[in-house]
């Protein structure tokens, strides 16, 4: 098995602007994402997929290779992360790049570690998934989602019964995307319509490693959270 550790980091983003660049404990988003692939061991090829020249050099100079920048096309805020991801599978096979399994990674996620992704590719490799993907826990009842609706009227989002998980042990079960480590086949990928092909696995994340830095808001926690824990 070869692995390819894709790293997406675009240069553009209507939240928080250079985003990627940004720095939490002295780190920029995008070298914490190389640093992690790094740290795991497991990433045959490292693989920094931006429009970003600045980005680049950054990337490199951690560790990534950046053969090719991602056309404009590819780099706006609506796009949707699969297209982007095949023509990064493209340009590297191109280039002479074999690999089997894809690990992808998204730079916006600061406290991902190494050993999360290692034990990711670890379940993939024992060929019961599909895909594999980080989840953490969910931090909200899933009935207490809605739709705003015309008339400052709401729609329940999901409609189950409200008792259903009357308190939060009864929650242990439900989760959500962590956003950290996604593992799938590369013939999935450019085969297939989706990142996280079915069955799904899963690896235990938690709140923090599973940060998505999307907003000032989100990055003012991270760096809060990097000074604290020396992160």
């Amino acid at each position: 098995m070869s692995t390819l550790a894709l790293i997406a980091a675009r240069g553009g983003s209507k939240g928080i602007p250079r985003k990627n660049l940004a720095r939490v404990g002295n780190r920029s988003l995008v070298r914490r994402a190389v640093d992690s692939a790094l740290a795991s061991g497991v990433c045959d090829h490292i693989v920094c997929s931006t429009d970003d020249e600045e980005i680049a050099r950054e990337a490199r100079s951690a560790g990534a290779d950046v053969p090719f920048l991602r056309p404009a096309e590819l780099a706006g805020d609506t796009v949707p992360v699969l297209p982007a991801i095949r023509h990064a599978v493209t340009q590297c096979e191109e280039r002479g790049a074999i690999f089997d399994t894809l690990i992808f990674l998204q730079a916006t996620v600061p406290f991902r570690t190494g050993e999360e992704i290692a034990q990711a590719l670890e379940l993939f490799v024992e060929g019961r998934h599909r895909s594999v993907i980080s989840v953490c826990p969910l931090e909200r009842k899933p009935h207490n989602m809605f739709v705003k609706r015309e008339g400052r009227t709401l729609e329940r989002l999901i409609r189950i019964p409200a008792h259903t998980y009357d308190n939060r042990q009864e929650m242990v079960d439900l989760c959500r995307l962590g956003n950290g480590v996604y593992v799938v086949s590369r013939d999935d990928v450019m085969n297939g319509e989706m990142l996280t092909p079915e069955p799904t696995g899963y690896v235990e994340s938690d709140r923090v490693r599973s940060l998505d830095i999307d907003d000032e808001f989100d990055l003012a926690l991270a760096r809060l959270i990097a000074d604290e824990r020396g992160l």
